[in-house]
């Protein structure tokens, strides 16, 4: 069973469908910018000869150069939001803010291997994309009307998510432009590996493997690119989530249980050399 609405459309290439979907297996267009969004269930895509799964809050992005199917295999609905942004809209936005702009929109446009899955959480163009699907309900019914200021405000989200992924990218220094591409790529995917399982004991060796990267090469292509390494990037992740746990009134020792630490000590050292005070003391406060 597919049900596809088109919600909004113009002849400038701007689009808004939603889609709730048992099973199907077919292959989906990209169009200059699209992206396609979880709102429930999972699915299951193969972009550029890449398989990438995506579960409920996950998007991936993609252009014209993308080649894309999708398989839906599900006894409920999932539910999914695409977006097309026209290509002229990105590039007047770009033009107006940045002034390597040509570089910018290749990097955006031209580039075969500019598909990524990210999570709603980490970036604006996924906040604006959770907005949506609380209306998704009303958007369905017609009950909620879209013009096209949500596609400047969407295309916005884009261009401040993009130009900082490219100036990470450009921080690579590998000969070959498709090395850049791949290794960048493999570097993206491992963080939302981290993302999804930084409570977990994550073993970077073996995610370097996975690339055919040494563990120090890896660490430090991932250092290039997010400026941070992937140890501290887990423990950065682990105490952010402490801070939740921390404010839900639970005690140290169950917190630094919960978030992988070795034991409440260890959990206030790091948390104290982060945040400059102890969780004792964000406790009192939140």
């Amino acid at each position: 069973m597919l049900i596809n609405k088109n919600i909004f459309s113009d002849n400038n290439g701007n689009e808004l469908r939603l889609s709730s979907v048992f099973q199907t297996d077919q292959e989906v267009n990209f169009q200059n910018f699209s992206a396609k969004y979880v709102v429930s269930g999972n699915e299951k895509y193969t972009l550029n000869n890449r398989k990438i799964s995506l579960k409920e809050g996950e998007y991936v992005i993609g252009n014209k150069h993308t080649t894309s199917s999708v398989l839906i295999d599900n006894d409920s609905p999932v539910n999914g939001i695409c977006i097309d942004i026209a290509k002229e809209l990105i590039t007047e936005i770009i033009d107006y803010q940045y002034q390597n702009t040509i570089a910018f929109s290749d990097f955006l446009f031209e580039q075969e291997w500019m598909v990524q899955k990210y999570n709603v959480k980490n970036t604006c163009l996924g906040y604006a994309l959770h907005q949506l699907s609380n209306d998704f309900d009303d958007l369905s019914k017609g009950n909620s009307k879209v013009n096209k200021e949500l596609f400047y405000a969407v295309a916005e989200c884009i261009v401040k998510d993009q130009s900082q992924i490219f100036q990470s990218f450009n921080a690579l220094k590998s000969v070959k432009e498709e090395t850049n591409g791949r290794l960048f790529n493999f570097i993206y995917e491992a963080k939302n590996y981290m993302d999804d399982y930084f409570l977990e004991k994550i073993n970077i060796e073996l995610i370097a493997r996975e690339a055919k990267l040494s563990e120090y090469h890896f660490i430090r292509l991932f250092k290039t690119i997010f400026s941070i390494t992937p140890y501290q990037y887990i423990i950065h992740k682990r105490l952010e989530h402490s801070k939740k746990l921390l404010i839900q009134k639970k005690a140290l020792q169950e917190v630094a249980f919960l978030t992988s630490f070795a034991d409440s000590a260890s959990f206030c050292k790091a948390f104290k050399c982060k945040y400059g005070y102890t969780p004792k003391q964000f406790s009192i406060v939140n």
